[in-house]
């Protein structure tokens, strides 16, 4: 075992270990009828013992990105690719025996497809484009593979996932979408032979900026294949001067490896040939990077969630202790007289999830009218732009482009139109940073300090209905987390099994608590997820049947000037189509849906609230059913219960105070 794998597995106990308490904390939970809690916790448990480490590597084609992934796992498990891929995922899991199961992508209607188990040695098949065909990338009805392999580097907790690379739009949006908030780590790999970096890598690091990645691990491949020492040198300096700023980690975070040298040496055992190659400190790195830094936040978060169950626990046990000693004809008729309360706390309920729903639809109106604006807009610079850009491979009268000059034509109609969906993208990543991100901000920061305020209402009154029931007072707003008392709103969220903490406080932010740090995650995927939809139908490929269809260009390829004819007809119909788009539509909805996930978060917890309480009661009632002798029966397993808490306590103190230390 090396040192790396050590420092897996100390996560992997320290993680084990708060596994075994919140097991624990379950039984106690199950024994005061606390089922909303429970229930909660439950799916805390579950995460805890599943949530590994995903690091995403990203890289444009002919970068060495599955090459560096090999050496990574030690093994060639990806292919090669020597041809450009499809939007396809590939991710690398632990698995006792070698699987691979293909996932097709969700259809726009209809039933989804089960994924199905294919051949390991026929993955090129699904994800390769065969002709260089834009459109077949586009079309490409699979969405991911899962490899399962027996990797010790996956065995610690780590899955690997391989994105396509980085030169097609759909392909950038992809990843953001569906992938840069749920990871851990990014490694980012690039060329020594041109380390730049380029236009699409350059998007790509704001994009994963904007999702929260700061400590971005750039990996400089081919380094070795600089022969010259001098030559080399220039190159790390340029490479460190190029990318230090561009990662939290500074110059730490920039590693300059060969990726061939690396697994050929692990492949033949030749420990120099690895030491060369530079790839162990990477995986150094990394492991500290994920088993410390990530592997800390994972833990202290969870236990955040954990800890409020256990200080909400020792709130109920002198609620129910209060209530066992109440005759029952006096609890049952305080149980009736509290109704009326309880149906206003429902009303309160609702106006509150009331309020985030007007919240939701006015968002949704305003994102679309600046959506439309910022289309017409850039929809009025797209004439200037075809006017200034000069065509790089333009058709030649004469030379061989005469033998097929619609080829040709179409050779042109995709450089422009690509040209133009860069300059339309560029405007719309601004407009994401500058514009609509800050609005977003602003308003959902305006709404949950009205929330705030509401909440705190609303656990008032829970409060004295507790009180008009069991005679103890006990106060929801009071439970303390390490000396810090938790805000109504962190209370609503927390109650619905760390929603926010878990999903919207994303592995890349590390938010440990509260909607303040869920509003840092949330508002640039909110943002990101609106440019996508933006840029979803601007993909260069579809206009070229529109020129075509008409007729025109067929014309154009008769007469002089082909060129320029041909990049105002598709600057005019990229006009055309770029204005009539409905997309505003599509940000709008995409945006109000996230919050709706808020909204329906919120009305379950509130519920889970008021439902805790008719839950104690009828378990009361129902123990008091049995006679006196299991009521007195109970209150001793209350004081049984209190000593369990104080252990379950204890030893999380310890255990924290041990992480603190990894």
């Amino acid at each position: 075992m090396n040192s790396n794998d050590r420092q897996y597995q100390l996560f992997q106990q320290k993680r084990n270990a708060l596994a075994v308490l919140v097991k624990q904390q379950i039984d106690v939970l199950h024994s005061l009828n606390m089922t909303e809690t429970e229930a909660n916790i439950r799916k805390l448990e579950e995460r805890i013992l599943t949530d590994g480490f995903k690091v995403l590597v990203v890289g444009e084609f002919k970068r060495g990105k599955s090459t560096f992934i090999n050496a990574l796992l030690r093994q060639e498990v990806l292919p090669a690719y020597s041809t450009p891929t499809t939007a396809i995922i590939n991710e690398v899991k632990w698995g006792n025996k070698q699987k691979a199961m293909l996932y097709y992508r969700k259809p726009a209607s209809g039933s989804t497809r089960l994924p199905q188990e294919i051949p390991v040695d026929k993955i090129e098949e699904y994800v390769v484009i065969k002709d260089s065909d834009k459109k077949e990338a586009k079309e490409s009805p699979y969405e991911k593979v899962e490899l399962f392999w027996p990797l010790e580097l996956c065995r610690n907790g780590v899955e690997i996932i391989d994105s396509p690379g980085l030169n097609e739009n759909e392909v950038r949006q992809q990843v953001t979408v569906d992938y840069l908030s749920r990871v851990d780590a990014v490694l980012f790999v690039l060329s020594c032979e041109q380390l730049g970096p380029s236009i699409s890598e350059q998007k790509m690091i704001e994009l994963l900026s904007n999702c929260g990645h700061e400590d971005i691990f750039f990996i400089c491949n081919r380094f070795n294949d600089i022969r010259k020492k001098e030559e080399q040198e220039r190159v790390r300096q340029h490479g460190l001067s190029q990318f230090g700023n561009l990662t939290k980690q500074g110059t730490q975070g920039i590693f300059f490896i060969t990726a061939v040298d690396a697994l050929e040496g692990y492949l033949d055992q030749d420990v120099n040939r690895i030491k060369n190659s530079g790839i162990e400190l990477v995986e150094q790195a990394l492991a500290t990077f994920l088993a410390k830094e990530r592997g800390r936040v994972k833990i202290v978060r969870s236990e955040k969630v954990f800890r409020m169950s256990i200080e909400e626990s020792r709130k109920i046990i002198p609620q129910r202790e209060s209530m066992l000693r109440t005759d029952l004809q006096t609890l049952e008729k305080r149980y009736t007289d509290a109704q009326e309360s309880l149906r206003l706390l429902e009303k309160e309920r609702e106006s509150i999830v009331r309020r985030i729903s007007n919240f939701r639809e006015d968002i949704k109106e305003l994102v679309r009218g600046k959506s439309r604006q910022l289309l017409n807009q850039v929809g009025d610079k797209i004439d200037g732009w075809v006017k200034e850009y000069t065509i790089q491979e333009g058709v030649k009268l004469f030379s061989k482009d005469i033998v097929n000059m619609e080829k040709a034509a179409k050779r042109v109609v995709e450089e422009v139109t690509q040209y133009l969906s860069s300059k339309v993208e560029k405007e719309f990543t601004q407009w994401q940073r500058h514009e609509l991100q800050p609005f977003l901000g602003s308003r959902l920061d305006d709404l949950f300090k009205e929330l705030e305020d509401k909440a705190g209402n609303f656990f008032s009154d829970l409060d004295r209905v507790r009180v008009e029931i069991s005679g103890t007072k006990v106060s929801k707003l009071d439970v303390p987390v390490e000396d810090t008392k938790i805000s109504p709103i962190n209370r609503i969220l927390s109650g619905i099994a760390g929603f926010v903490l878990m999903d919207y406080g994303s592995a890349a932010i590390g938010g440990l608590f509260g909607y303040k740090e869920m509003l840092k995650s949330l508002i640039p995927q909110l943002a990101t997820v609106g440019v996508t939809y933006l840029l979803v139908g601007l993909n260069p490929w579809i206009l070229i049947p529109a020129i075509f269809a008409s007729g025109s260009l067929q014309a154009f390829i008769k007469v002089n000037g082909i060129n320029d004819k041909v990049k105002q007809q598709v600057g005019k119909e990229y006009k055309i189509q770029f204005q009539a788009s409905n997309q505003p539509d599509e940000v709008a909805n995409a945006v109000a849906a996230k919050i709706k996930e808020i909204e329906d978060g919120v009305d379950g917890g509130l519920g889970n609230e008021i439902q805790s309480v008719r839950t104690q009661v009828k378990s009361i009632l129902a123990e008091k059913q049995k006679g006196q002798a299991n009521v007195d029966q109970k209150i001793r397993e209350l004081a049984s219960l209190t000593d369990q808490l104080n252990a379950i306590d204890g030893q999380l103190n310890e255990l924290m105070r041990q992480v603190a230390q990894m």
